[in-house]
């Protein structure tokens, strides 16, 4: 799996970027400069680059790495406690700072280095800062007894040139902010990834790496979310190569509703000369509202000859569909919330036909619930017992076929379905299954199981269905 969300150090790869802020943090801990600060919009490597920090330094440096700083103060004390292994119970901020001011102690004695590590340094309240600001008060004469490292979002800068944080500041010796990806090392990015996951051949083409760079703007891990996808998207089309199209493809069905608009915004903004960071956020969501409903009034309005109305529009708000194979269901004008969806029902139990064995009629179900491809905790149990039999039966493959209910055009239905039905077959190939085993496709919303004219009918049409055929020798 090159594109992995989970760190690997197998797959750290450090651009120019990554590099120097690895040197200056590293300098920083060997010197015992006391408080550092590393800083980095989201997904852009932070966690990775501290990983890669962690595993160079040498058996002198003792680490604690705090990765939610959400806990209150004797809690926080407790966790710092737990990771050092002290067995001093603590139940006073007087238990833990006596314990641990012995332990600094003792760390410097042996000739060895204490580094904290606090991970999401956004989320830490001014209290909280300040009670670690007082830890680094146990020191000896002329020596640092403790670095502190912060590690956090852009917004902690503005969090810490609070002037009740600005004791705290003039602490902070070495400060780095990491910047995405550019083009280039995008390129590097992707390649580099994949030749070590075993690739020895092109896999993106020069125009899909483009539109890769484009999608992500150079964050590692948008990078690796649309890699991902595409090469699943470009496994089940069968295809050798990744053209830009498929990175286009998995860009639009990646993007969360709103999210259009909101590049929009920002790509105005920027044409205009200031930065959308600094505007109030209460007028940004002004602003994209009004977008949104322009948007969405200009697309309708389009329609308005050709369907008799602006819901005649078939989108996921409205009941019924273009596709032949559904039914429309006329709105009641007695209700204000005519003609939008009721909210639905969650998706009824796992069926199986035939569940006793697995030969080849017998045909599994698998529920999803609204406007979703994610696997419930019973899904995930039933798929490992199906994955269980697969493995003693391989004789046999499976074909997976997705479905949606009639809600929505048929294009996104269709897309839908064909990711409900690549999910189950990624688990199962994930298990163990041999990918050609396995065949998986999109039915969108044909074959309803019952009418979609009532929300338990569209429940049971929301589902994945599994069957086995003989595996031909």
């Amino acid at each position: 799996m090159p594109f992995q969300i989970s760190s690997d150090p197998r797959f750290l790869w450090l651009g120019e970027k990554h590099k120097e802020a690895l040197a200056v943090l590293k300098y920083g801990v060997q010197n015992n400069q006391g408080f550092l600060l590393l800083t980095g919009d989201v997904g852009t490597g932070k966690t990775t680059l501290i990983n890669a920090l962690v595993n160079s330094l040498g058996s002198d440096t003792v680490v604690i790495n705090v990765t939610d700083p959400r806990l209150d103060k004797l809690d926080f004390f407790k966790l710092v406690a737990h990771s050092l292994g002290l067995e001093t119970r603590v139940r006073t901020k007087f238990d833990f700072i006596t314990s641990f001011g012995n332990f600094l102690h003792q760390a410097h004695e042996d000739q060895k280095r204490v580094f904290l590590i606090i991970d999401e340094a956004q989320k830490l309240s001014l209290d909280s800062l300040e009670e670690i600001r007082l830890l680094s008060n146990i020191e000896k004469q002329e020596t640092k007894l403790l670095n502190i490292f912060f590690v956090g979002q852009d917004e902690f800068n503005d969090t810490i040139t609070q002037s009740e944080c600005r004791a705290l500041r003039q602490r902070i010796t070495i400060v780095h902010h990491i910047e995405p990806l550019d083009a280039k090392e995008t390129v590097d990015y992707v390649k580099y990834r994949l030749r070590v996951a075993g690739a020895d051949r092109v896999l993106f083409t020069d125009e899909a790496l483009e539109e890769i760079y484009r999608f992500s703007r150079g964050y590692p891990r948008l990078i690796n979310i649309i890699s991902d996808r595409a090469l699943l998207v470009g496994y089940t089309d069968d295809l050798q190569t990744i053209p830009p199209k498929i990175i286009l493809e998995c860009a639009k069905d990646l993007k969360l509703p709103g999210e259009a608009a909101q590049q929009t915004l920002k790509e105005a903004a920027s044409r205009l000369g200031f930065d959308i960071h600094r505007v109030p956020k209460a007028a940004i969501w002004f602003s994209l509202v009004v977008l949104i409903i322009l948007f969405g009034y200009i697309i309708a309005s389009g329609f308005l000859g050709k369907r008799g109305g602006l819901f005649g529009v078939g989108d996921r708000n409205q009941v019924g569909s273009t596709s032949g194979t559904a039914e429309t269901v006329k709105p009641s004008h007695s209700s204000p919330s005519a003609g939008l969806p009721a909210q639905p029902p969650k998706p009824t139990a796992i069926e199986t036909s035939g569940r006793e064995a697995f030969p080849g009629g017998s045909k599994w179900i698998i529920p999803f619930e609204y406007d979703t491809n994610e696997l419930s905790p019973e899904s995930l149990n039933r798929l490992d017992e199906l994955a269980g039999q697969l493995l003693q039966r391989a004789d046999l493959n499976i074909v997976i076929k997705g479905y949606t209910d009639s809600f929505g055009s048929s294009e996104y239905n269709r897309n839908l379905s064909g990711f409900r039905a690549n999910v189950v077959k990624s688990y199962l190939t994930g298990k163990g299954i041999h990918p050609t085993r396995i065949r998986a496709t999109g039915m969108g919303d044909a074959s309803p199981l019952e009418p979609n004219t009532t929300s338990q009918g569209r429940a049971a049409n929301r589902r994945v269905e599994i069957e086995a055929e003989a595996r031909k020798p």
